[in-house]
């Protein structure tokens, strides 16, 4: 408990905030749809019908709402009493609560569901893994929380995004175009670790299998008015991001990478 009280704490209230607008911020934006379909494609690679998968990060439950459509029973957790409010009227008015269920738990603290079994898989989309300031702890959890052989997706923010740092520096923000690499965040703690920094964490107990950049041709999700004024050439990005972001070295300059990992044979 002491490793993330107070962190999580402050977590806690952020996100919570965050809650009442996220769906509005990103969720229901063009670029937010279409940086979700991406990653459900690799979902729809990794688990099939009848799994029961482990969501880090779960938010308002639109990734594990779409799993459940196909069959997958899901075990979401967020840091946020709120988030987990929303995502069980997701399920509800989705009518997939039976193969549903969310609860308040963070990501530090994921060792609390060892006594519910193993998991036949496992993801964190956008972003949730950067929010979290030590990594090979909750490897170690997850590790012990996946049958080997389980899959483990994560899609987090990139160290380096092309998009970001030509949007910066056409706004002539030099200082922020930067902050990734300074690591550092106004409201909450983020991390920026690079590819390599993420399979060395994980390396342990899980194996890269394929990796990808997410928002290498795509924007980001600040540029949606952008996005609605060309939804042509937005969704022609949307096509050309499918084919780069699997090209060394381009998948690197995403604004998010996601990973496949396996949970090694011990």
């Amino acid at each position: 408990m002491a490793r993330c009280s107070e962190q999580t704490s402050s977590s806690q209230e952020y996100w919570n905030v965050a809650a009442e607008t996220y769906d509005q911020d990103f969720t229901n934006t063009i670029l937010g749809q279409l940086w979700r379909n991406a990653v459900w494609l690799e979902l729809d690679r990794s688990f099939q019908s009848g799994q029961r998968v482990l969501e880090l990060n779960c938010g308002t439950g639109i990734d594990a709402v779409y799993l459940a459509d196909r069959g997958i029973r899901v075990l979401g957790c967020d840091i946020s009493p709120r988030m987990v409010e929303l995502a069980d009227k997701r399920a509800a008015i989705a009518e997939v609560r039976d193969r549903l269920d969310f609860r308040p738990v963070a990501t530090e603290m994921i060792s609390v569901l060892e006594k519910e079994g193993t998991f036949d898989g496992a993801f964190s989309n956008f972003s949730g893994l950067n929010c979290v300031e030590d990594l090979s702890a909750v490897t170690e959890d997850l590790a012990r929380l996946l049958k080997p052989g389980a899959r483990f997706l994560l899609c987090m923010l990139g160290r380096f995004s092309a998009w970001e740092l030509f949007w910066r520096f056409v706004h002539r923000n030099h200082k922020r175009s930067l902050q990734r690499f300074q690591r550092q965040d106004s409201a909450i703690k983020v991390q920026y670790p690079s590819r390599k920094e993420i399979e060395r964490v994980f390396s342990p107990y899980f194996r890269v299998r394929r990796w990808k950049g997410i928002g290498v041709a795509l924007p980001p999700s600040y540029m949606e008015h952008w996005a609605r004024r060309y939804p042509r050439l937005t969704m022609a990005l949307a096509g050309v991001d499918k084919v780069i972001g699997k090209v060394p070295p381009l998948r690197n300059m995403g604004s998010c990478i996601l990973l496949e990992l396996e949970r090694m044979k011990t």
